[in-house]
Order: structure tokens, then sequence, then C-alpha cells
């Protein structure tokens, strides 16, 4: 008898788009994700931290004010809308078992700031800032900053003083004595002494704010998938031509040519993956720019090159060298042309 879970492995993707949220099979209890967080939840358990965040199904990561808890995607479900996901954005994130562990940490950090109320306290502002700052709708962070922990990607403990506490309650979470090693000689180890000192007197304390029940937001929508999708896409800009195409067509080519069928030629994503730390110092220097504007520029590289199936045709001494002007050229043309970044 065929379910309607196991339906979804049958649909093509034009019939998976038509499907609405709300006639979608899914179920959060029993699932991989529950099961990841719940290995954190138990982690709090372990460090005396008396509760669990809720967990409901939405279409994005997210965590709300007064909530004591956070929503999970929906693609992470079911395995053949993880594959539609990469499909459609090139990545799913959350997908893996590191980064999926990563991410609930970082979530389950909010939902401890707002279950007692942390960012209330003096210290708390005192430590990571005011929580009242306005989010930016960008920022320029400071890759060799040691003022902040490392977890998730773009330095994200950098963009808020809320998000710089998550970042740092999950560096905290994650092992008891791992970041005491890593950390020691950075200025962020007080902040991670800071948390570690406010987790031990919050042992089997009652929260202030208590978790409570939220219905999976996915039931309600009428929305299709191709509706979310061709949403998400316009938002990241997945289909728009970009203007720096011709430059990464000529120092690679499409993964059906010639040369990229030859053994040991890497996908064009996979080799500015690999030489982006390399990449992004020899550029951000020499220019005397954030670190952080030239990721930006990175990122936006191996996204087009996913996009148009661009393999490695050229010895990788050569290909390194000619990608390094190419990321040059574009830094430069993106904060001339961006009066919030510095030339």
């Amino acid at each position: 008898m065929t379910t309607r879970a196991s339906r979804l492995d049958q649909m093509p993707d034009s019939e998976l788009l038509r499907v609405r949220f709300c006639d979608l099979p899914l179920r959060l209890k029993g699932s991989v994700i529950e099961q990841r967080a719940q290995s954190v939840f138990d982690d709090l358990t372990a460090r005396g931290i008396r509760f669990r965040p809720t967990l409901w199904i939405s279409e994005q990561w997210y965590n709300p004010d007064e909530v004591v808890g956070f929503a999970v995607p929906f693609y992470l479900l079911h395995p053949r809308l993880i594959r539609l996901e990469r499909k459609m954005m090139l990545e799913a994130e959350g997908a893996s078992l590191n980064e999926a562990l990563s991410i609930v940490r970082h979530e389950t950090g909010h939902a401890v700031d707002e279950a007692f109320q942390l960012r209330k306290m003096r210290e708390y502002r005192k430590v990571f800032g005011s929580p009242h700052r306005a989010y930016p709708t960008d920022y320029v962070a400071d890759s060799d900053s040691r003022d902040f922990v490392q977890h998730l990607n773009a330095w994200y403990a950098q963009s808020h003083p809320v998000e710089d506490f998550a970042e740092t309650f999950a560096v905290w979470l994650r092992s008891k004595n791992g970041w005491r090693r890593k950390y020691r000689d950075w200025p962020a180890y007080e902040k991670l002494m800071a948390v570690d000192t406010w987790m031990r007197d919050l042992r089997d304390v009652e929260p202030q704010i208590k978790p409570k029940r939220i219905a999976n937001e996915l039931r309600d929508s009428t929305r299709t998938l191709g509706e979310h999708y061709e949403e998400k896409r316009e938002f990241y800009a997945i289909d728009a031509e970009d203007e720096f195409d011709g430059s990464l067509l000529r120092i690679f080519e499409p993964s059906n040519g010639t040369a990229s069928r030859s053994r040991g030629n890497m996908s064009a994503a996979a080799l500015l993956a690999e030489y982006r730390t390399r990449l992004r110092r020899r550029t951000a220097k020499p220019l005397g720019v954030p670190a952080y504007v030239v990721d930006q520029v990175l990122r936006q590289l191996v996204q087009r090159a996913r996009i148009l199936k661009l393999r490695q045709a050229r010895p990788k001494a050569e290909t390194v060298s000619k990608v390094s002007r190419l990321v040059s050229r574009a830094t430069v043309s993106i904060i001339r042309n961006s009066p919030r970044l510095p030339l």
C-alpha cells in the first residue's frame, strides 16, 4: 500500500511543485531533524537546564520573540524535499548532521535567552551589548576578530548582540571543555565564561516563560511549493544573470566540456570553496577592505558556478591565479557600487 509520504518519492518536480503546503504529509515526531534536536536538548538536560524548547514545522528556520522554541524548515522532514530544496536553492541548510546540530544549538541559545529573560539582565548588556539595538540589513564583519566566537558561517556573532549571545551559547553547549582550550587566549573567552556562570546559576531553576505547543504552521498554508520557491529564488536572485558570468566562463567550462571530463578536474564550486580562505586573505589586505566583503563576493561566485554547472578546465595553479584576479575585480566593483562599503 502506497502511503502519502512515500508518494512524494514518486512525484516528478513539476508535480511536486504544484503541491500545497497544507497537503504535505509531514510529521515532526520521529523525524531525523527531531532526533537531532533532541540530542541537543539532552545536552541541556545534562547541564541541569530544566526545559526543552518547542519545535514546529514552517517554511524556514526562525525563532520568534516571546516564544521558547523555534521552527524547522519543512524540507528537512523528507529526503525528497531535501533534494528539491537543493535543486531549487543550490543547498539545503541543515540537511547534514553537523550543520543541523550547529543551527539547533544556535536556536536553542535564543530559546534559553527567552525562557530565562537573560537579555533583561544588566550583566547581559554589559557583556554582549544592548539587545534593543536595531538589526542591520547588512553588516561588515572582521574575520580576524577574536572578540567573538566562530560558530555559524559569515561570522554571524558579529551581526547583533542577541546573535552574539546565541552563538556564544552554542559554542558553550557543544562541549564542556573544548571551548576553554580553543578560546582561552581570545577576548571572547570572557563571554563564554559569563555564559558558563549564568548557566550554572540556572541549574534546576524553572524558566520564567514556559515552552508551549505550537501547531504545524504549514497546515494552514494553501501556498504551493512552486509559489514558495518562485518567491525564494527571486529573493536570493537564483535566476539572475551575474555580471561576472562571462569571466567565470572564460576561466572554467560547462560540465560537458572536453577538458572538464579529464580525470581529477574539480567542479568550479568545489575549487572555489577549497581555496576560499586563501582567496579571501589574498584579496582583502591589498585592497584594504574587510575580509567579510570578499567572502560575500566568493559566496556569489560559488553560487553562480553551481548554477552554470562549471568545472575546472586548466591546471589548478593557473585556475586559482585567474580566479584571484576575478575576485579582486568583483570586490572592487561591488564596493564602488555600495555606499555602505568602504573602498
